[in-house]
């Protein structure tokens, strides 16, 4: 059942469209920042003529004052964004009026964390989780160059702590962007296995935060939008790199789907992605996607057909009338379970012991859904849209470590 009560949030202020990195130099000016510095994922400026030209007509402009080169291929850690605010400190080259993110989600939250601690004394882990009475960041500028974290949206910063493995985040509403640019050229230029990896993690982000027990009426609207863009142009996408509707479409389903997720939850798939990522490096997006068509798998199973409700999003589907919500609910799951198995996406090369199902089962069990102020935990198993039981969750990670 909805909630009939409910808050929804969006801050949000988006230029989208080809050579739309450009209009950031009028976005400065209008701001009166002159003094910048760029985070820019190494890997990205590497492989993308498109981000060097960017860059190369921004140092004339003679208001760049440092840049950054995030070389992470997983989530920050806080010591390395100890390491790098440090630096920053020690040669008094801090005082920046705005902070510009240009990569995927690792090197736009490595940002947001700059952004925060260059304002803020102490250490990464001294604001782990969700602190409060910060003072306010260096304003940011987030260009994601993948269709799937959706940091560009989000608050939230993931970093994760080498000792204790654990990825507590840097979660302050200080680290809204000021702005988000989606530039469709930026992202056709990423491999098909980050492709794959972000977007399929947004496209069962907006199913799991459409399907479960802290969706709204108006997030429920955000969550089916981002299904309809993400499904229906992935296939595109990859048989069409160059085609920037395709990949601004994309673009627009990852920022919906977190725009979703926001005012919503995750479900239970979330925890195990967790885990996967920080003890196995799997990275976020795989993990969450294998993980949550997994949990769709046994929903359905065990009665669940309001997947049925996605049917008539897809654009390629059978046209055989009074098709019954059990047989729509099964076309959405076996459409998506195709994507895995064309693209032969699996976790089976990661050689994950079977050790680890008892380890997991009990990770997730006790995983918090939110942890406020006041310290209230709720698992998220409960989100999920019908209650499981240990057998259920257990066949779960079976079946996601044999993927």
């Amino acid at each position: 059942m909805l909630k009939n009560n409910f808050n929804f949030e969006l801050l949000t202020n988006v230029i989208s469209g080809p050579n739309s990195i450009n209009s950031v130099y009028q976005f400065l000016k209008e701001k009166n920042y002159k003094k910048i510095g760029l985070i820019l994922d190494k890997n990205l400026y590497k492989n993308s003529n498109y981000v060097k030209t960017f860059l190369k007509q921004f140092r004339k402009k003679k208001i760049l004052n440092k840049i950054l080169f995030f070389h992470g291929i997983n989530e920050p850690t806080y010591q390395h964004l100890d390491l790098a605010v440090d630096e920053l400190r020690s040669k008094r080259n801090n005082e920046f009026d705005c902070l510009i993110a240009i990569g995927g989600g690792s090197a736009i939250d490595f940002a947001k964390g700059i952004a925060t601690l260059l304002k803020n004394s102490g250490s990464g882990l001294k604001y782990r989780g969700f602190p409060k009475n910060l003072n306010p960041s260096i304003p940011l500028i987030a260009i994601p160059s993948t269709t799937g974290t959706g940091a560009e949206l989000a608050y939230n910063a993931v970093f994760i702590d080498l000792k204790s493995k654990m990825k507590l985040g840097i979660n302050s509403k200080n680290n809204y962007p000021t702005l988000s640019i989606l530039d469709p050229k930026i992202t056709a230029n990423s491999p098909k296995n980050v492709t794959l990896n972000s977007s399929l993690g947004a496209l069962i982000r907006s199913i799991d935060s459409m399907f479960n027990k802290e969706s709204n009426k108006i997030s429920i609207m955000f969550s089916e939008n981002a299904f309809k863009l993400l499904f229906n142009n992935l296939p595109k996408v990859l048989k069409n790199k160059n085609n920037l509707e395709y990949w601004s479409n994309m673009q627009w389903g990852a920022y919906l789907s977190i725009a979703a997720l926001l005012n919503s939850s995750n479900g239970p798939a979330a925890a195990i992605a967790y885990y996967l990522s920080t003890h196995y490096n799997i990275p976020q997006g795989l993990g969450y996607a294998i993980s949550g068509i997994s949990f769709f798998e046994r929903n359905h199973k065990k009665g669940y057909y309001e997947y049925s409700k996605l049917f008539d999003l897809i654009e390629k589907k059978p046209n055989r009338r009074n098709l019954s919500k059990k047989e729509k609910s099964e076309f959405v799951i076996h459409s998506l379970l195709k994507i895995f198995k064309n693209n032969k996406l699996t976790l089976k090369t990661a050689n994950i012991p079977k050790s680890q199902n008892a380890k997991i089962l009990k990770f997730i069990s006790k995983t918090p859904n939110k942890v406020s102020s006041n310290s209230v935990i709720t698992s998220l198993i409960s989100k999920n849209p019908i209650q499981l039981n240990k057998q259920d969750l257990t066949i779960i990670i079976k079946k996601i470590l044999e993927k």
